[in-house]
């Protein structure tokens, strides 16, 4: 019953794809040689709810804030890889949340 629910919210959100690019240094054969690598995964759009539970646990750890933001509103197809290039790059999980909240219309980029 738990993964029917699950498939309902899933199919009636909207998930758009966020990509970002970077140059892994350490993923090339030699030191001068680095390797691009681009990332794409779907997310929706968070909820009010998502939002203040982010700015919430933000001021006591904003990194896993933010990585249970990401995991909450992922599509379910991409949950797992993503996971997986979480844990080779770490530092996807500030990407990925700077560009939804950008989206949403939270950014340290007012008046500048």
């Amino acid at each position: 019953m738990a993964d029917v629910k699950q498939n309902e919210s899933v199919s009636s959100r909207k998930y758009v794809p966020f990509t970002h690019s970077f140059e892994d240094p350490w993923a090339g054969e030699s030191a001068d040689e680095g390797q691009t690598v681009s990332l794409t995964f779907r997310f929706a759009k968070p909820t009010k709810i998502q939002l203040q539970r982010l700015q919430d646990k933000a001021v006591k750890n904003s990194s896993q804030a933010a990585r249970n933001l990401l995991l909450d509103i992922i599509h379910a197809d991409d949950k797992e890889r993503f996971l997986e290039s979480m844990e080779e790059y770490p530092g996807i999980t500030a990407s990925f949340a700077s560009a939804i909240l950008k989206g949403v219309g939270i950014s340290a980029d007012l008046g500048n």
